[in-house]
């Protein structure tokens, strides 16, 4: 995630890995708007939204960095003696960000975008990466990736949503 200026590692939690591409917070090419607030107790909270400027390079740094996951995840043998087997998942949209807590503050981003995005990973299969159609349209056509429609996919809050799968390229 370091190597990729388009890539930010959002967070670790439980067994998930999040990484967003393109976010461009802190540039003033990005469309971004901001909103603060004090709460009653006299904590500022500020909100960033951003729209990506590059969205294709931005998904092709995701998509890239769910692949290298993979294929690292499947030199590992885990202790039954099989590989790791990993799912990724991928959405494109605008997300909402801000730093959240006083105590531990930490950076958090929020939004239709970000569940969705949490649901191609949990509705893939092991050892495999799905991605939205939303994603698809922006590297259907790079020569680096080969996609295999899955099909229509029940999606928690979404409802069926058409998805591609990576074909591993071991």
């Amino acid at each position: 995630v370091d190597r990729d200026s388009l890539l930010w590692k959002v967070e670790t939690v439980g067994d998930a890995f999040m990484v967003a591409g393109g976010l461009d917070v802190g540039t003033d090419d990005g469309e971004i708007s901001s909103v603060s607030h004090t709460s009653s107790a006299g904590m500022i909270t500020r909100i960033i939204s951003c729209k990506v400027k590059d969205e294709h390079n931005s998904a092709k740094a995701v998509v890239t960095f769910g692949r290298e996951a993979l294929r690292v995840a499947r030199a590992v043998t885990m202790p039954t003696g099989q590989p790791c087997q990993i799912r990724v998942g991928a959405h494109t949209g605008d997300v909402c960000s801000g730093v959240v807590g006083s105590k531990m503050p930490r950076y958090c981003l929020f939004g239709d975008t970000v569940n969705t995005a949490s649901r191609m990973e949990s509705t893939s299969q092991p050892g495999r990466m799905q991605i939205s159609a939303e994603t698809h349209v922006l590297v259907a056509n790079l020569d680096a990736f080969c996609w295999e429609e899955r099909g229509e996919v029940e999606v928690k809050g979404k409802g069926m949503m058409k998805t591609y799968l990576l074909i591993n390229d071991e």
